[in-house]
């Protein structure tokens, strides 16, 4: 009989956590021998969040549940369990605005439960283990590194015709020519920088380049906009920088492969899934240096220092100068996207499950 791993998704169908969780889900059902199911849990408040009855009533349901992070509270107790920890960039930027006193211990509280009772503990990258060795005293021996992989839409779409591209995005009135950030108005993604970034250019080089930006404007992402927006004007920019709101995962790709490039100012890390995207989509990268980016990125991308808006204007305006710069840009991202593929992304987290299987036995 096959094995039965539960996947547990979070309620809202948007953002990275989601992602993560449906490139999971997609990869393990799609690639593997394992019988995958999705397990969404309603959070309404934190009592139900702490006796979750899922936990309570479905102990022998599954042989094995995946966490893709640590959003939920709902602690199994009789499951057995691994979980991926994405970052843990609280500890190296604690008076960022997003990781306040409450964040912080809240982020230390629920982190340090998951992992001292999974059965192993996955990351990105080489830097992600060593930060749970530093900061919580993780056994090597029970961390496993699996590299992100990019949505499954990404794939779908990646050989979208121009002509499609153009009748996609014609309903936003958007220039021909342009740079692409896709990301959430967090502190973090290091929009201000980016904006004063091409301030620079535009007064230096007397050359206007043209931003787009995409990301949800509702709730507490609306304060973040109006402080952006008040910037813009105040920079006289309001021609220059057109935010698009939310949009659909096929708008998504055919922005990336519209663009001039992708530039990520991202103050985060270890490594991140938009440079992915653009590398598998032949779009050019402009990247942050910080973690491991530039290891991640290899020679698809030029780097920047994202708190030096010099820098960072440096490498935007010779990628959207010089041609030849794109073209070898495109081309190493391209052989390095060669790798990107659910199924070994699925071979991954197949080895992975079957070693946690092992440990459970014992």
């Amino acid at each position: 009989m096959k094995k039965k791993i539960g996947i547990l998704m979070p309620s809202i169908n948007s953002g990275g956590v989601f992602q993560l969780a449906s490139s999971i889900f997609e990869a393990i059902s799609s690639f593997s021998q394992f019988q995958c199911s999705k397990i969404i849990v309603e959070e309404r408040n934190f009592l139900k969040k702490i006796i979750s009855p899922f936990f309570q009533n479905h102990n022998k349901e599954f042989d094995l549940i995946i966490f893709p992070t640590p959003f939920s509270f709902c602690f199994p107790r009789k499951i057995p369990f691994i979980i991926f920890i994405p970052d843990l960039m609280h500890r190296y930027y604690p008076s960022f605005p997003e990781y306040g006193l409450k964040q912080r211990i809240t982020r230390d509280m629920v982190y340090k439960h998951y992992l001292k009772r999974s059965i192993l503990n996955l990351v990105d990258s080489q830097q992600g283990a060593d930060d749970l060795n530093k900061f919580f005293g993780i056994e090597r021996e029970r961390i496993r590194i699996i590299p992100y992989i990019p949505a499954s839409y990404v794939f779908k779409y990646k050989n979208m015709e121009k002509e499609a591209i153009e009748d996609l995005l014609k309903k936003y009135n958007i220039p021909d020519k342009f740079i692409f950030y896709p990301a959430q108005l967090w502190y973090h993604k290091n929009h201000a920088r980016l904006i004063k970034a091409l301030s620079l250019i535009k007064k230096q080089k007397k050359i206007t380049i043209p931003l787009v930006l995409v990301g949800s404007l509702a709730g507490r992402y609306y304060k973040r906009y109006k402080k952006i927006r008040s910037l813009i004007k105040d920079l006289d920019m309001e021609d220059q920088v057109f935010h698009l709101n939310y949009v659909s995962d096929k708008e998504i790709v055919a922005l990336y492969k519209k663009s001039v490039a992708l530039v990520f100012p991202t103050l985060l890390g270890p490594t991140n899934i938009p440079p992915l995207e653009a590398m598998i989509l032949g779009t050019p990268i402009i990247c942050s240096n910080l973690f491991e980016m530039p290891k991640q990125i290899g020679k698809a991308g030029i780097l920047f220092n994202p708190f030096k808006e010099e820098d960072m204007a440096e490498k935007i305006y010779r990628v959207w100068q010089e041609q030849g710069l794109k073209e070898k840009l495109i081309k190493y991202g391209q052989k390095k996207a060669e790798t990107l593929t659910l199924n070994s992304y699925a071979n991954n987290w197949e080895e992975v499950i079957e070693k946690a299987l092992q440990k459970k036995e014992l």
